[in-house]
């Protein structure tokens, strides 16, 4: 059963990223870079936050689920899991071409905290979820284009960001009482 999971997840990477071109190549490796770290949804949370001041505790608390996602998944989920990267595997067809991620491939870290950083900006930005929504996933497909990742490796990254964000964000509403 896992090895036909597998089987499937590296057919589907070989299918998604065969779509190579050159403006879709510049495309995927742009929003590969925009999704390094959180850094993009910190961004936008804090910008947010400093235009209304209402907003400045889930902007925190963007940064805490943003924190706890990178931590689970670089420090406990990676190196437990320990898959190795599509281009380390036994077919030597998979194109990189982006920089050389180091580490495990499982789960995605970009995904990760682009679905956390995509749950909180969203919590924060009730008007704009469908384009930070979109954002997340667009960031998190980018990884399986540039070949640095699998499919699974994505849809596992994002299950660990929406964990985290829903842990620290918690409920539906934002808290009321003052820090």
């Amino acid at each position: 059963m896992i090895d036909t999971l597998l089987a499937w997840d590296a057919a589907l990477r070989g299918w998604l990223s065969s779509w190579h071109n050159g403006p879709l190549d510049s495309l995927m490796l742009a929003l590969s870079f925009v999704g390094r770290g959180g850094t993009i949804w910190l961004v936008l949370g804090f910008g947010l936050a400093a235009r209304r001041r209402s907003r400045a505790r889930g902007a925190w608390q963007l940064a805490l689920a943003i924190g706890l996602t990178s931590l689970l998944v670089e420090q406990a989920i990676k190196p437990a899991v320990a898959r190795p990267r599509p281009f380390d595997g036994a077919s030597s067809e998979v194109r990189l071409i982006d920089r050389r991620p180091a580490g495990a491939s499982f789960p995605s870290g970009h995904a990760a905290n682009a679905a956390a950083g995509a749950y909180a900006v969203a919590r924060l930005w009730p008007q704009g979820k469908a384009v930070v929504w979109t954002l997340a996933v667009l960031i998190s497909f980018s990884r399986v284009y540039v070949g640095a990742h699998y499919p699974l490796d994505v849809i596992g990254g994002a299950c660990v960001g929406l964990l985290c964000a829903g842990v620290v964000i918690g409920g539906t509403r934002w808290a009321s009482s003052p820090w």
